[in-house]
């Protein structure tokens, strides 16, 4: 039976001595592809044992998913109502599957990621936990797609109890859709399980400590109907294996399936960290990688913070580096060397999520050297410079994958004097939207600069009222309430 059944199995990524433990498995169900393999490498590097298991439409590895178990694996039978669905013998080989081929077997942390489940296949994730709750069970649900029928879904959604669920779906699934805001209008689900839909206002806050939805629901937009979940949830490029993206040649491939795969990806690793671990601190590996950039200036350690294929991308003049070899190159030669003596990064805000932190910084120096990575081909100039910037890092486990930092260049040359907002517009009429440091100290000290001093009809909208809102600043419904 097993040897018809395509698996390929990914060893976490992770240094062992720093899981206290086996390491949490993921069931990953799928057709075997780039993508799907680059998704697999992703969650190794996250940390995960992952198992990823064909599932491809009328292939023979489905075909022996589907295969009866023979009358002496009784020892799986605990529901004698599933055991006469095709749903109960996929899980059922899939159990023996992991058995055999995995070391240690069924784990106590396994969670189940599903792509595109077909309708004969639709009770694999209730029978799954069933056979094995004796040994743990499932410790979550994730569903990418579905060709799962409106009352199959929401049948599966009443039933969460024991494990918590999170789907993904095309925002085109418009019935489905429909039908769970029905749900939750009715109580049967709650409301903040559901993306935000105008028949949905009742926000309201929770007290105590967190604990995890039993369902939430994410939609995408732009991604239609019938698009194989397999593909539009693994467009991102993942690891470097994908060489640009996990289906470069593939011209149906386009932005909002980038998008739907890099936002559902967060999601997924949120609940997975949540309901199995591993969970990193984020902040002080971010804070190493720092203290490598800026303190010790060393590019060796500083790429040893990171993942095998990272990349780092400076959006405002495109420097960085995409792959190891490349990356460290940049960091050497061009980065850790070049800073000036008097670099500094003042903290303003900082937003930690599941996989990723979110830095609120501006940047300062005194503008003596040649800075490769923020002013390429810029001589030393002697003035201060005070740029506001966001960087995106993203962390893989216990190792930086990537990094976005954005900041506004007109800003940075304004204060070197290489640019001006009036001699350097091509138009005498028109003078640039652009500043220089007050943009820093706007940031430093938001109620004590001007808003809107760029804007030349700023003034003309001043004795203009807004509909709704009174002239004392509330809302008029505030004081009809």
């Amino acid at each position: 039976m097993s040897d018809k059944i395509q698996v390929k199995i990914y060893e976490s990524a992770v240094d062992p001595a720093r899981i206290p433990g086996r390491a949490p498995t993921v069931l990953l169900l799928g057709p075997l592809h780039a993508g799907t393999q680059g998704f697999a490498t992703n969650l190794s590097e996250e940390g995960y044992q992952v198992v990823l298991v064909d599932n491809t439409p009328a292939s023979a590895s489905l075909t022996a998913l589907r295969r009866r178990p023979a009358t002496g694996d009784d020892k799986y039978v605990s529901d004698n109502d599933l055991r006469e669905t095709d749903g109960w013998c996929v899980a059922v080989n899939l159990v023996k599957l992991i058995d055999v081929h995995v070391s240690g077997g069924w784990n106590k942390y396994t969670a189940l990621i599903a792509l595109d489940v077909e309708l004969q296949d639709a009770d694999v994730v209730r029978s799954l936990h069933v056979e094995t709750s004796h040994r743990g069970g499932l410790s979550a649900v994730i569903s990418y797609g579905s060709h799962l029928t409106r009352n199959q879904v929401l049948e599966a959604v009443e039933r969460v109890g024991d494990y918590p669920l999170l789907s993904h779906l095309a925002e085109s699934e418009t019935d489905l859709v429909d039908a769970l805001v029905q749900a939750a209008k009715k109580g049967d689900i709650p409301q903040d399980s559901l993306p935000f839909h105008p028949e949905l206002d009742a926000f309201k806050a929770s007290l105590g400590p967190v604990k995890a939805k039993p369902v939430s629901v994410f939609t995408y937009t732009s991604i239609g109907k019938d698009e194989d979940a397999s593909v539009w949830g693994c467009a991102f490029p993942f690891s470097h294996h994908s060489k640009d993206f996990a289906f470069p040649h593939d011209s149906s491939i386009g932005d909002a399936h980038r998008s739907a795969a890099a936002m559902s990806y967060s999601r997924t690793v949120a609940l997975l960290k949540s309901t199995m671990g591993p969970r990193f601190p984020l902040e002080q590996l971010w804070d190493q990688h720092t203290y490598f950039e800026f303190a010790t200036r060393d590019a060796a350690k500083t790429m040893s913070t990171m993942v095998a294929q990272p990349y780092v991308n400076h959006v405002a003049c495109l420097t960085g580096g995409a792959g190891f070899t490349q990356l460290a190159r940049f960091y050497q030669h061009h980065f850790t060397s070049v800073s000036p003596p008097d670099t500094a990064l003042v903290p303003i805000s900082r937003t930690i999520g599941a996989d990723r932190i979110i830095d609120e910084m501006v940047f300062s120096c005194t503008h003596t050297t040649m800075i490769d990575y923020f002013l390429p081909g810029v001589p030393p100039t002697g003035r201060k410079l005070r740029i506001p910037m966001v960087g995106i890092v993203n962390l893989r486990g216990d190792k930086l994958a990537y990094e976005s930092l954005y900041w506004d260049q007109s800003n940075a040359l304004v204060q070197l004097g290489l640019l001006d907002p009036v001699k350097s517009s091509t138009d005498p009429k028109v003078r640039l939207p652009i500043a220089g440091d007050e943009v820093a100290q706007k940031i430093l000290h938001p109620y004590g600069v001007p808003s809107n001093e760029l804007m030349p009809n700023w003034p003309e909208s001043e004795s203009k009222g807004v509909p709704g809102i009174s002239a004392n600043g509330t809302s008029s419904d505030a004081e009809s309430g």
